[in-house]
């Protein structure tokens, strides 16, 4: 009896590693030494699809340059807020001490400068928000890039895999050409998603760099009415 079931699972595990090389012997890519068998007029398709691949590096690369400038960007409108704080910090103590002398003339142009200093922290604040919003909308137009350059690659990957099995070449048996086209699939959601996510995000950022405009329109009014030397 023990023999029996020694012999049976034997048999299990020698099938399990007759399956395991089979799935290990079909690959989702072809070797540079195979596809150089493959005659150069059927690799018109393999040509087109590494041309496609290099286009979306080179976007890849320019939506990585617009991300390091949108993060500078909101770095520096972070730098605004916290300057114009510490002006409206220094001028209501100005203010305070103008009150407590019973000082009007300073009182009043302190009064004056802190209107127009906290219209400008409005202006840097709604910057901020602006260049945050910018900044998530590059991040995303990035990770899009990206979601398309792996596609390119799936699919020069394919074009290979369908060039080596056109050209009868054995090795095309060994490739499994309907793995790469449920990747391509895959990689078409991936860039679906992520072209959602980046129309999301430019509404966002529409709204808040129109807000900025808005409070920078009241702040130049009233530095206009206010006649202050705040810069």
């Amino acid at each position: 009896m023990l023999r029996r079931g020694v012999i049976f699972w034997g048999v299990i595990v020698m099938w399990c590693l007759v399956v395991a090389a089979c799935s290990h012997n079909r690959s989702d890519s072809v070797s540079p030494q195979d596809l150089a068998r493959v005659p150069p007029d059927q690799m018109a398709p393999v040509h087109q699809a590494r041309s496609e691949v290099a286009k979306a590096q080179d976007e890849v690369s320019r939506r990585d340059l617009a991300l390091k400038s949108a993060e500078q960007e909101a770095e520096v409108a972070k730098h605004e807020a916290n300057v114009a704080k510490t002006q409206i910090d220094q001028t209501q103590a100005i203010l305070n001490k103008a009150t407590f002398d019973r000082n009007s003339q300073v009182g009043q142009q302190a009064q004056r400068d802190l209107a127009t200093y906290k219209a400008q922290l409005d202006v840097a604040q709604a910057h901020q928000k602006a260049a945050q919003a910018a900044a998530d909308l590059a991040l995303a137009q990035k990770k899009q890039a990206d979601a398309e350059r792996e596609l390119a690659e799936t699919k020069l990957h394919l074009a290979e895999a369908l060039a080596l099995k056109s050209s009868g070449d054995p090795a095309g048996k060994n490739v499994n050409a309907d793995s790469l086209r449920a990747q391509v699939d895959d990689r078409l959601k991936d860039v679906e998603k992520a072209k959602s996510d980046v129309t999301k995000l430019q509404t966002q950022a529409e709204r808040e760099r129109l807000a900025w405009q808005a409070a920078t329109q009241r702040y130049n009014e009233v530095r206009g009415v206010g006649g202050s030397s705040a810069r």
